[in-house]
This record gives structure tokens, sequence and C-alpha cells, in this order.
């Protein structure tokens, strides 16, 4: 008997959803395997095994209705966010299901067309969730695949990294950073407008013109790349995450450094300490103490609040500059820094937090310990320095579909090298507001060795 078509399609689409709900069940069962000391149960692995058998046995009837003539979209090429699992997984490397990372490579050096249906599928789905622009600025071929969208997994791990890695660029006011242009511009008022009591009913009232000037802050771009031989990503496993990570941690690294210390040349970010008219307190003591330099923080502070009217959001040091105000003690050993809520005898300057955590305060302000705080400035080339800022004036712009990106290039194919690319654009700048920045400097910022 003939099968109409419209029945085959019917057939097909049918067999197809039951394929996936078998795939469904599968990774589930996999998901309970790969967890530690998990294991399967006997009528668990009968089921798994039974699954295992409707899959073929489905396949076996796809191949049927394929050879017959049904013309149909694969099933990868639907997109069904909601109804099935994305295309690529956290645990792939454990399933020996696609990674997207794998897929980028094999699309591009072997145009392998299953990975670029799968990481065109991948774009799709992106699209569907709705994240802004990643249709019109990511459309991959089977050419090239460039500029692709992580999985979300994957932002989500970057996204960790980047709350280790850039502690003062997160404390920073966030802004989007305009779809075009390498500047940004914003107005600064020089001066401002007036009030006063009016004299008498009729009389005139206190006016004052308000000028303004331009302050221009240039976008610009921290990228890093690395070269990958294809064995590593044919072969290994968990390769291209641990590498990618690595690559972001330090991407998310250099833009701290960048907040804290640009230079504002050689396209660098205009970073806080080289920013003109911020708040400047010196410290000069060849023997440093925490209670000598706490007039000094307090000062650092006070001139925030005095001279901009606010209060300091954040202070900023590096852990060996934490680790030496949380080793000073007084005059009968008691600590001056009430640390992980011990509750023992202390002379409190600080309150809450753990060691070397993030979570404790410091003169009212949040704690910010940053690696890319220096710690070779000064004439001796080993002085560090303490920030306090009120983080409301301190301006950071990025693309919202950043800090990440991916790029995978055949310029290697010789050598059976493959070249990874992160980059991303942004830019800084505590010019509008200095005074809302205090530093400390000084002989007295060299902390002492414990």
């Amino acid at each position: 008997m003939t099968i109409s078509e419209p029945t085959k399609q019917v057939q097909r689409a049918s067999l197809l959803e039951s394929k996936q709900d078998i795939n469904r069940s599968l990774r589930r069962l996999r998901d309970k395997i790969t967890k530690p000391g998990a294991t399967l149960t006997q009528m668990e692995e009968a089921a798994m095994d039974a699954l295992i058998e409707e899959r073929e046995k489905i396949e076996v009837e796809l191949a049927r209705l394929d050879a017959t003539g049904v013309k149909l979209p694969t099933y990868d090429q639907v997109v069904r966010i909601g109804q099935e699992e994305r295309t690529y997984r956290p645990d792939s490397a454990l399933t020996g299901e696609p990674s997207f990372f794998r897929d980028l490579a094999l699309s591009q050096v072997w145009r392998d067309p299953s990975a670029t249906e799968r990481l065109a599928r991948h774009q799709r789905e992106m699209a569907v969730d709705g994240r802004p622009g990643t249709q019109e600025q990511r459309a991959i071929g089977t050419s090239a695949v460039v500029g692709l969208v992580p999985p979300q997994y994957l932002a989500e791990q970057y996204a960790e990294l980047a709350r280790a890695g850039r502690p003062a660029a997160d404390a920073c006011t966030k802004l989007p950073l305009p779809a075009q242009g390498m500047t940004v511009n914003i107005s600064r008022i020089t001066t401002g407008t007036s009030a006063a009591i009016q004299a008498s009913e009729g009389s005139g009232v206190s006016e004052t013109n308000a000028d303004d000037t331009l302050l221009t802050v240039n976008v610009n771009t921290i990228a890093g790349q690395q070269t990958v031989s294809r064995q590593a990503v044919e072969r290994g496993a968990l390769v291209e995450p641990v590498l990618m990570s690595d690559l972001a941690g330090a991407h998310n690294a250099a833009l701290d450094v960048q907040v804290i210390n640009g230079s504002g040349a050689s396209g660098q970010h205009l970073g806080l300490l080289n920013t003109s008219g911020i708040n400047a307190i010196t410290y000069t003591d060849a023997t440093p103490t925490i209670p000598e330099l706490w007039p000094k923080e307090v000062d650092m502070v006070r001139q925030v609040a005095v001279q901009r009217f606010t209060g300091a959001t954040h202070i900023i040091m590096n852990a060996a500059m934490w680790g030496f105000h949380l080793a000073a003690l007084d005059t009968t050993g008691r600590p001056l820094f009430d640390v992980g809520g011990s509750n023992a005898p202390t002379n409190i300057l600080a309150t809450g937090g753990t060691a070397y955590q993030d979570d404790g305060k410091l003169l009212g302000a949040k704690l910010v310990q940053s690696g890319g705080v220096p710690s070779n400035l000064g004439g001796g080339t080993n002085e560090t320095r303490i920030i306090a800022m009120d983080a409301r004036d301190v301006y950071l712009w990025e693309d919202p579909n950043q800090p990440i990106y991916i790029k995978a290039e055949e310029t290697l194919a010789a050598n059976l090298q493959i070249l990874y690319v992160i980059y991303s654009y942004s830019a800084f700048t505590a010019g509008r507001q200095p005074k809302a920045v205090s530093a400390i400097s000084g002989t007295g910022m060299i902390p002492v060795a414990l």
C-alpha cells in the first residue's frame, strides 16, 4: 500500500517527537550518574536499556521514511524553545554530545555541515530567547563562523569569573555602550545654577546661567587570544571550557587594571588613580602602622563627603594591604578589626565579612579587594594605593552582549592549529566628578611583610 506524502510527513514528525522525548529521558538518567557517588538502580538501568532500544527502532523507521523521498526540515532545523533541551549543554563533555567549541572548530576548519547546522540552530535559539541584537549582528554561514553568542551556561560561567576577576569594575555605575562610535560624550557642569532668598515680594529672584563642558570618553578594546592544536580540540576532554575560562579571567583582570590604573594613552582607559583632580592624601612614614594610617583613611572618606557632598560607597585596596590591616593589634594584643563575626575582644575599626573576602565594611563603605591595585608605585616602585570613591559618579560603559565574544579562524591550518579570540569594547571615566574619588599615596603605603 502506498502511503501519501502528507501521511508520511505526519508519521515522521511524530517519530521525531518520540525520539526527542526518549533523549530527554536518557539525559535525565545520565545527569544522575554524573553526580559524585550516584548510581542507577536496577530498574533505572533496565529503563535506560529499553529507551535506547526504542530509539534505535525509531531511527530505523525514520531511515525508511527518508528513503521514500520525504523532504522535510530536519529536527535540528526547527527551534522549539521550551519544549526541549538546548543544542549545547554544560555536561556535553561527559555525555559525548556536541560541544559548542568543538563545533566551532569543525565548522570552520572542516566545513562540517552538521556542526554548522547545530551552530545555526543555536543562534536561532538565542534569537528566540530574546537576547538583543544577536540575530542581526551574529549571522553565520557555511564558510565562516564569526562572533557567535556562547550558550547561556557558558555566559553564566563567565559572569562568575567577572565577579571574581573584576571587582572594581563591577562596583562602578554600569551604562550600556552606544551601538556605534568610538567615543562617548557626556556633559560636565562647570558653572551651576543658583537659588537664594527673595528679598521681598516682587523683587528679583536669584539667577545664574549654568555652563558645561563636554567630557569625551574613548571606547577601548580589551582582547586576548589563544592558539590551540586541532588534536587538543578533537581529542581532548574539557579543553575548551578550561581554555575559555582562563581567557575570560585574563580579560576581566585586564579590565580591572584599566579601571584602577589605566594611563589614558595607547588605547588604555583613564583609570581612577590617573584622573586629574581627584582628592590626593599623602601618608609619609618609614615605619607605617595601621593606627597611623587610620586618620589618612578617615580623611580620604571625609574629602569625598566635603567636596562632592556625598559619601564614599566603596574603598578599594589589594589583598596585601588588607592583610596589613587585619594583622594590626593594639598595645594589649587585641586585633583592631572584627573579621568573621567571632565576637572576640577587639578595638573595632572595621566589621563584618571574613578575611580576604569582599563582604565587609570600612568607614561605612563596602570593602573591595582587587588584584588590579598596583604595588609598584612611588619612588621606590614598592608602594600601593588605597582608593575611596562614590561609585555613583564613576561610569563604566559596556556592550550588553559582551564582555565575551568568540571567533574561530582557519589561519593556522598548515600547522593543525585553531585560533580563539576574546574581546570586548568598553569606556570608563571618573572625570565627571573627580572629587568623588580619593587616593592615599606616599612612603607609608608599603605594606609591612607579615
